[in-house]
């Protein structure tokens, strides 16, 4: 005969596991890839002698974006399961200029640094003043109202869109998404307390 205890404690057992596994799932989905202050110069896989725009895949599932210019190189980095990517631009030495995370293919977040030509930190910028209501917030937000916040890279089509603005003096977040009858909802939301200030439909325009 089965003991009562044993299937008390198997019980618990079980619904730690599945707590577990709901915390762990809920940590992949806000996960955030990590940007440092330290010097770096652009890797050989992303050449400075390859004076072209590609997309490489990496097997880890990102997908990094070069490009070259007059003035030097630029190398996002998209991540699959993430709503952030890692954007840094380089002089034609090589040498880091300045790095950040963006969130939604959008707004800086977070610290950008910024350095000169031989590679010294020299200022470091928080982009994040005047936004309490971080983009986990509105990423909840999002979720909350059904509105599809897509994550990694995306090359064509019109996709849930996400930026920081300024309006009437104040820090705001402007979402803007597609609604069936095919134009746009925009929403403009607190900077601070994520407050909805305005909802309105506006035409769809290809860009």
């Amino acid at each position: 005969m089965i003991d009562k205890r044993f299937i008390e404690k198997l019980f618990i057992v079980l619904l730690l596991g599945l707590f577990l596994q709901c915390q762990y799932q809920e940590l992949q989905k806000t996960v955030i890839p990590k940007i440092s202050n330290e010097f770096e110069k652009i890797t050989i896989q992303n050449s400075k002698k390859k004076d072209d725009d590609r997309c490489i895949e990496t097997p880890e599932g990102r997908k990094e974006i070069f490009s070259a210019s007059k003035g030097g190189y630029g190398l996002s980095i998209y991540y699959e399961n993430s709503f952030y990517k890692s954007d840094k631009f380089y002089y034609k030495n090589g040498y880091i200029k300045n790095k950040s995370l963006s969130f939604n293919m959008g707004p800086p977040v977070g610290m950008l640094y910024y350095f000169d030509k031989s590679g010294k930190l020299i200022k470091e910028e928080n982009t994040d003043e005047g936004y309490s209501f971080a983009p986990e917030k509105v990423v909840k937000y999002c979720e909350k109202n059904k509105i599809d916040l897509p994550k990694g890279y995306h090359d064509s089509g019109f996709y849930t869109q996400v930026r920081k603005d300024v309006l009437d003096g104040k820090k705001v977040w402007v979402i803007e998404y597609l609604i069936p009858d095919g134009d746009i909802q925009k929403v403009v939301l607190d900077g601070q307390s994520g407050a909805e200030l305005e909802k309105k439909v506006v035409p769809f325009v290809s860009r």
